[in-house]
């Protein structure tokens, strides 16, 4: 089994024009706000290790290189499945695409995007982070309402929830025709083809990569300082900004006023 394959390129193509597409609208837009989306989770804690983010990435890399080795055995697909609900998770970094299409639509940048998705426990009060579900419906609903057709694609071909749900709740079973889950809630039992479940999962890998690596492109196209003249939002007057590249690959951000 090899979930890296890239046997999706039609997928590939479409992923990345959607998401260019969205990027230069926003930054079209507003560049200051476009600028601090290209790095979600910019509040609270900024030391060190406290970036869910950055911890996807470094995720990223260490499920890659375990799943690409060439020994074979069913804990690989184990650790696919663990890597897949990862990356669907990862709602820290899916604040770039959602801020992205919060510009683009003409809105302001916001610290904390999908905040309205939270719920509050009936019993303890503590607040509920949604889960990849949720957060991906948010996702779909917005482009569907600036009419970004091919982004609705995109992310609506992004994760199988079904896949995401049997392995949250172990509904799952591997066996030699495929990935089996007998969906014991409804009684309805569904089979995914081997062949079927690594282009799943390598969709899943390229959705992530081709999103970071736009940011990535787009971030270190201010290794040259480029100057700007925006609103932060609120109602916030327009002042001249300085974007840049800083020392570590990320985007810093200053202002002289005029």
């Amino acid at each position: 089994m090899s979930s890296t394959e890239n046997n999706d390129s039609e997928y590939v193509h479409h992923t990345e024009n959607a998401f260019r597409k969205l990027f230069e609208c926003a930054k079209s837009k507003n560049e200051v706000q476009f600028a601090l989306a290209l790095a979600p989770e910019f509040r609270g804690e900024q030391g060190p290790g406290w970036c869910t983010w950055e911890e996807t990435n470094r995720a990223f890399k260490e499920y890659l290189d375990f799943i690409n080795q060439k020994f074979n055995s069913i804990i690989k697909i184990r650790v696919s499945l663990a890597f897949y609900c990862h990356l669907s998770e990862a709602s820290g970094f899916y604040e770039m695409p959602k801020n992205m299409m919060r510009i683009a639509g003409g809105e302001d940048y916001r610290m904390w995007p999908f905040l309205e998705l939270n719920r509050t426990h009936g019993e303890t009060g503590k607040k509920i982070a949604p889960n990849s579900n949720k957060i991906f419906r948010d996702l779909i609903g917005h482009a569907e309402s600036l009419d970004l057709k091919e982004l609705v694609e995109v992310f609506s071909d992004a994760f199988d929830p079904e896949i995401r749900n049997a392995y949250a709740h172990a509904d799952y079973i591997i066996w030699k025709d495929g990935f089996r889950m007998p969906n014991q809630g409804c009684g309805h039992p569904k089979i995914i083809r081997w062949n079927e479940f690594n282009l799943k999962i390598s969709r899943a890998l390229n959705f992530y990569q081709i999103i970071r690596k736009l940011a990535e492109e787009y971030i270190m196209s201010y290794k040259t300082p480029k100057e700007v003249i925006a609103s932060m939002g609120g109602g916030q007057p327009e002042f001249k900004w300085k974007i840049e590249t800083d020392e570590n690959g990320g985007i810093m951000i200053s202002s002289n006023g005029f």
